[in-house]
C-alpha cells in the first residue's frame, strides 16, 4: 500500500470517527423540544416538588398523546437551595441545552432570574416570587403578594379572633419575610414581629421568648418543617386562649405538620389560606394512568396546568411564546388560569379550618 492510499484510508477513517461522534451527541429525535425543571426533590418541600413533578410528567403525556409532539424533560434537585438552584440552571443550560423552564421555589428563582433573562424564552414559576415581580418573562401559577395578602387580612380582621396583640412570626428567608412584611402592610392594624432563628434547635428558645410577648393571635409565615417545630414548641407553653394561623405553608407542607405534631389535632380551630382547586375527573384519570395506585398529591394539579399552559403556548419565536402566554385564560385542572399585568396568576383561594384534625373548607377568597 502506497502513501497515498494510507493517507486516504486514514481521513476516511477521521471522517467516519467524526460522523459517529456527532451521531452519538445527536438528539435522539429530531424535532423533539427539551424543557428544563427545577423542582426540590429533597428538603422542607419535597413532597410539594415531587407533586409537582409528577403532574408536569403526568401533563406531558397527555400532551404527547393529543399533540403527538415529543417532549425532552431534564429534571433536576435543588433541594429549596438558590445556590443549588443556580447550578441546576446553568447546568441544563450549559450542558443540556434546554428550549424552555420550569421552575418550583423562590430561592431558585431569585438566583436564575438575571441569566434566566438572558436565555430569552418564558419561565414558569410555581410558587411565590420574592422580588423582581414585573411585567417581563416570567409567569407565576400560583397568586402574589398583592393579591392575596389584602384579602386574607380583611377575613381575619373580620373575625371572632383577639388580634388585640399579634405576633407574626417568619422564618429567616427572603419569601417568608416578603410575606409577613406584606401581610403587615394590609392589615394596618399594629403587631408585633418576630424573626425565627434559621437553627432549629433555638425553636424552643424561640418558641418561650414568642410567649413571653402574651400574643393573642399568632400569624405564621414559615417553611413547613420550621413551621411545624415551632408550633410543637409553643402548644405545651402558650395560653390556651391564643389563636394559631398559618399561611399557605401549612397546606403545602401539611405532610410535615402532622409528621412532626403526629396530626393535626392540637391545633384544632386554627385558620390557614390555601388554593382552591378544580381537579377535574379528566386529570384524576390521566394521572392514574400514570400512578395507578396513588391519588394526586398537593400541588400536581398545578404541575400538570403549568406545563399544559407552558406547552399549548408555545412559539419557537420566544417573543410570541412570551406574549402568548400573557393572554392566557383557560380552565385548568387547578381551576381557572390567567395572568395580570406583571405575570402573576390571579387567585382561587379558599380558607380552611382544622376540624378534628382535618382541613376543612371555610369559605372562598372574592377577587
Amino acid at each position: 500500500m502506497n502513501k497515498t492510499s494510507k493517507i486516504a484510508i486514514g481521513a476516511v477513517a477521521i471522517i467516519l470517527l467524526i460522523i459517529g461522534i456527532k451521531a452519538a451527541i445527536k438528539p435522539k429525535e429530531a424535532g423533539v423540544l427539551k424543557i428544563g425543571v427545577i423542582s426540590s426533590l429533597t428538603g422542607d418541600y419535597a413532597a410539594i416538588g415531587e407533586n409537582m413533578v409528577k403532574g408536569i410528567k403526568v401533563a406531558e403525556s397527555v400532551y404527547e398523546a393529543k399533540t403527538g409532539k415529543k417532549i425532552d424533560l431534564v429534571i433536576e434537585d435543588d433541594a429549596g437551595d438558590g445556590a443549588k438552584g443556580l447550578a441546576a440552571f446553568q447546568k441544563l443550560s450549559q450542558i443540556d441545552h434546554v428550549q424552555g423552564l420550569i421552575n418550583l421555589l423562590t430561592p431558585t428563582m431569585d438566583t436564575i432570574y438575571g441569566p434566566a433573562k438572558a436565555a430569552g424564552y418564558p419561565v414558569m414559576m410555581e410558587a411565590f416570587q420574592a422580588h423582581n415581580v414585573a411585567d417581563d418573562y416570567v409567569f407565576q401559577m400560583t397568586p402574589g403578594n398583592d393579591a392575596v395578602w389584602p384579602k386574607y387580612a380583611d377575613h381575619i380582621k373580620n373575625s371572632d379572633y383577639d388580634l388585640s396583640n399579634v405576633v407574626l412570626v417568619y422564618s429567616n428567608a427572603a419569601a417568608q419575610e416578603s410575606f409577613a412584611k406584606s401581610f403587615a402592610g394590609y392589615f394596618g392594624m399594629k403587631t408585633s414581629s418576630y424573626p425565627v432563628s434559621s437553627n432549629k434547635n433555638d425553636l424552643r428558645s424561640d418558641a418561650a421568648k414568642i410567649v413571653s410577648m402574651k400574643p393573642t393571635t399568632i400569624i405564621f409565615f414559615m417553611t413547613p418543617d420550621d413551621g411545624a417545630l415551632l408550633t410543637k414548641a409553643l402548644l405545651p407553653i402558650k395560653s390556651q386562649t391564643t389563636r394559631l394561623i398559618y399561611d399557605i405553608q401549612l397546606v403545602t407542607g401539611v405532610s410535615n405538620y402532622k409528621k412532626i405534631l403526629g396530626g393535626l389535632n392540637g391545633i384544632d380551630g386554627a385558620i390557614t389560606l390555601s388554593p382552591e382547586g378544580d381537579r377535574d375527573q379528566q386529570f384524576i384519570d390521566a394521572y392514574h394512568k400514570i400512578y395507578p395506585n396513588e391519588d394526586p398529591g398537593f400541588l400536581s394539579d398545578f404541575g400538570y396546568d403549568t406545563f399544559m399552559v407552558y406547552m399549548d403556548n408555545y412559539d419557537k419565536d420566544n417573543a410570541k411564546w412570551i406574549a402568548n402566554l400573557r393572554t392566557v385564560d383557560t380552565k385548568g385542572a387547578s381551576g381557572q388560569i390567567r395572568f395580570d399585568k406583571d405575570g402573576i396568576r390571579l387567585p382561587d383561594l379558599v380558607i380552611k379550618k382544622v376540624v378534628d384534625g382535618e382541613l376543612q373548607n371555610v369559605t372562598r377568597l372574592k377577587f
